[in-house]
């Protein structure tokens, strides 16, 4: 059966106020957050453009009701098995590119029959626009829980879980962050974060080094990269350049590790961005930054890392942006300040938003003192959000039992080296395990490994990374959802 609710009644201003009433309810362990107009949450706000509805229906699973809409700006879809739990579980998408169609992405396949069949309701946005934007996609998350309660019949779930992938682990972490008691728990995959884009200038200011070439000088950075990927072949044909920037790439994102090269060929040039080197215009690559970058690479190469440091063009990121007074969260680095079980997935080749983020995530969440509730878990998998249905399912199944009061559940150090990690949590072990642990010859291209959808348009992140202009547009509903979240000192 699908139930439709059209969007004339859940005009803007109803929405923010359903968010308001979400967010001012009794949350786990009794805590209340109370509705306020200090320190809103400023996302980076969308492009000013005409953004068009893409197609709205979904059949709901035998056992549950779906229901499907518009709110302000974008679509909803939510599910809630006839048998409900009382609990609901807010699913972020990922990237979704540049085009002007936005779309709700739903869970994997598995994934959500085992969330219907064990009572979960749940919900997804497409956020009201395209591009890199966690902290829209952040607020749309939260104006699902308004929806949520209207068309469950003025019921709130008595929990409610944060997960989401890629872009959407991004959010996850973010709304753990800036709202740390709205959530029961939550689990990010393949999370991203704000020191992704410094990666994707780092290794621009890497292939210079290694070509001889700079980006900028009257030329695009696209023209510039063309000239460049010509002189390190085509993944995962490599010549003796293209093997030396491959091994800085995975040396300098935690070291060898499984699956990397097979991991590295579908986002060898689309991760080296030179927009930032070519001073070319983009909020993103204003922000990002190459100062810290501390460079690695294997042996072999005919350069040393000591060397690559010292020719490397160090280059700071926006303070305006950037710095402590940024006024956008998403691009500051993360504080740690968590206050509800998180679970963290990664997979080891993941070479698109690679495993390095997990250790910036430890090493926040460590300085707040918070690594208590903090689990995280790695995969040998070659794909960036490769995880199998079991691993996905095993890691929600846990959040939800340590959430509801359960032991904290079993992880990995992130901290330890990579070079055998994953052999805990990894089900099953992938076909060649494990794959090509560095960049000393060519590999095969990666097999096709995993069977969730979590990653879902997630790649298209990298055709355009840093070069796309997100420009300072007025948000479209007119006023941005204010609410208590954590005050930043």
């Amino acid at each position: 059966m699908r139930v439709s609710v059209k969007s004339g009644g859940l005009r803007a201003a109803a929405g923010l106020a359903m968010v308001a009433a979400f967010v001012v309810g009794i949350m786990p362990g009794g805590a209340v957050t109370t509705a306020s107009a200090d320190a809103p949450f400023q996302p980076v706000p969308c492009r000013a453009q005409v953004w068009n509805r893409g197609d709205v229906p979904f059949a709901a699973l035998a056992g549950a009701k779906a229901y499907y809409g518009e709110y302000a700006g974008g679509i909803y879809h939510i599910e809630i098995p006839d048998d409900w739990n009382g609990e609901l579980v807010l699913y972020a998408h990922g990237y979704a590119g540049e085009g002007d169609v936005v779309r709700a992405q739903n869970p994997s396949a598995a994934w959500r029959e085992h969330m219907i069949k064990n009572g979960f309701a749940w919900a997804v946005s497409s956020y009201r626009c395209n591009s890199y934007v966690p902290g829209i996609g952040l607020q749309d998350t939260l104006l699902l829980t308004g929806i949520f309660q209207e068309v469950n019949g003025g019921k709130a779930p008595e929990r409610t879980y944060l997960t989401g992938a890629s872009m959407g682990g991004h959010v996850t972490l973010l709304g753990m962050q800036e709202y740390p008691t709205a959530f029961a728990g939550a689990m990010a995959l393949c999370p991203a974060g704000p020191t992704l884009f410094d990666y994707f200038a780092a290794n621009g200011a890497a292939a210079e080094v290694v070509t001889g070439l700079k980006f900028g000088g009257g030329q695009t950075s696209s023209a510039t990269l063309e000239k460049m990927m010509q002189q390190f072949g085509t993944p995962p044909n490599y010549t003796a350049k293209g093997l030396a920037m491959a091994s800085i790439m995975i040396n300098s994102t935690g070291g060898p590790r499984p699956f990397t090269l097979e991991g590295l060929t579908a986002y060898f040039g689309r991760t080296i961005s030179g927009s930032k080197l070519a001073g070319e215009p983009g909020l993103l690559a204003a922000a990002a930054s190459t100062q810290g970058w501390e460079y690695a690479i294997g042996a072999g190469h005919g350069l040393t890392a000591e060397a690559i440091n010292a020719q490397v063009r160090r280059l700071e990121g926006d303070p305006a942006y950037r710095g402590s007074e940024t006024p956008y969260a998403e691009l500051a680095p993360f504080t740690g300040e968590i206050e509800r079980p998180l679970i963290t997935l990664h997979t080891t080749g993941d070479m698109f938003v690679p495993i390095f983020l997990e250790r910036d995530l430890y090493k926040a969440v460590s300085g707040a003192g918070n690594t208590g509730l903090l689990v995280q878990r790695i995969y040998r998998d070659a794909n960036h959000c490769g995880f199998s249905s079991a691993e996905t399912i095993r890691a929600f199944d846990d959040m939800v039992a340590w959430a509801r009061g359960g032991e904290k559940p079993a992880g990995d150090d992130i901290n330890a080296s990579f070079a055998n990690a994953g052999m805990t949590f990894t089900n099953p072990l992938r076909p060649g395990d494990p794959g090509t642990v560095d960049a000393t010859k060519n590999a095969p291209r990666p097999p096709s490994t995993g069977d969730s959808e979590a990653s879902i348009n997630d790649d298209r992140l990298a055709e355009t990374a840093i070069p796309v202009a997100l420009v300072v547009t007025v948000i479209v509903m007119g006023a941005y959802v204010h609410y208590r979240r954590r005050a930043h000192e």
